[in-house]
């Protein structure tokens, strides 16, 4: 089940921070990243870097679907 976030993911969920789906679905700069985008993958590394693993919801992403916030969740 896809969420949608305010603003188009600009509205952080700041009283939820284990909300992995806010990663995956919501972030403009996480999801932006993934789809390629170069500015939002530059800013994603110096995030990853400064951070050691991304913001509150990049780590519960991890937890959740076992991938850092810079890599697609793999299908089957």
């Amino acid at each position: 089940m896809k969420k949608t976030y305010g603003w188009n993911g600009w509205k952080m969920p700041f009283n939820n921070l284990n909300d992995p789906d806010y990663c995956e679905y919501g972030c403009p700069i996480c999801k932006s990243a993934r789809d390629g985008n170069f500015f939002a993958k530059f800013l994603q590394q110096i995030e990853l870097a400064m951070t050691f693993g991304g913001c509150w919801w990049g780590r519960a992403r991890e937890k959740k679907y076992g991938v850092k916030p810079n890599e697609k969740i793999k299908t089957m």
